[in-house]
């Protein structure tokens, strides 16, 4: 748990930045948006293999595998929700004089923020989905045993029981993030936008 989350963590600074200069710098958006959008579709697992060769079964195995897993998502929710941002709220961010760094924190990430908010969502899932697939195909003394682990040994050893908690519990932790975390801030954003009413 405490390695997806600072995973998922540095994957937020590391999608931020590079989402906010691919969407404002217009050779960076020809040479990395195609290569975000594709690493998006590609499968968690098939960075285990990559990270194995590298890290050698380390715990940065664990972390490379989350942020290649999540960082284009987060980077793409934010460049998408920069693109549909009104051209007049640009303009007239320009006009009162904001730099090109103030125009995107003061104007295009607040205006870009339920888009991100989707990307974010996103990325927490692929970051847990990259962390449970590097623990089911990487065992070593040094990550320990997580719940892929778990799963990984329950299926060797035919043990139903075991299979069957470490999927709920998988599963848990994935329900309570979103009710916990991402529904609470999802219904302010969208409250304080008068999309949803204040009752709900």
């Amino acid at each position: 748990m405490h390695r997806g989350l600072i995973g998922f963590l540095a994957a937020i600074v590391i999608g931020t930045v590079l989402g906010a200069l691919v969407s404002q710098v217009a050779l960076l958006r020809k040479a990395f948006r195609p290569l975000l959008s594709a690493m998006q579709s590609l499968p968690s697992v098939a960075w285990v293999p990559f990270a194995l060769v590298i890290f050698q079964g380390g715990p940065a195995l664990i972390y490379a595998v989350v942020l290649l897993g999540s960082v284009p998502s987060i980077a793409n929710g934010l460049i998408g929700g920069v693109d549909q941002t009104p051209p007049l709220l640009r303009e007239a961010g320009t006009v009162l004089g904001a730099g090109r760094f103030e125009l995107m924190r003061s104007v295009l990430l607040p205006a870009a923020l339920p888009t991100y908010l989707t990307g974010l969502k996103q990325g927490w899932s692929f970051a847990w989905r990259s962390l449970m697939a590097a623990e089911l195909v990487a065992t070593s003394a040094q990550l320990g045993t997580g719940l892929g682990g778990l799963l990984s040994n329950g299926s060797q050893d035919s043990d139903m029981p075991t299979v069957l908690s470490a999927i709920i519990l998988i599963l848990l932790v994935g329900v309570v993030v979103e009710l916990a975390v991402f529904d609470p801030i999802e219904r302010r954003v969208l409250r304080r936008r008068g999309l949803i009413s204040s009752g709900l």
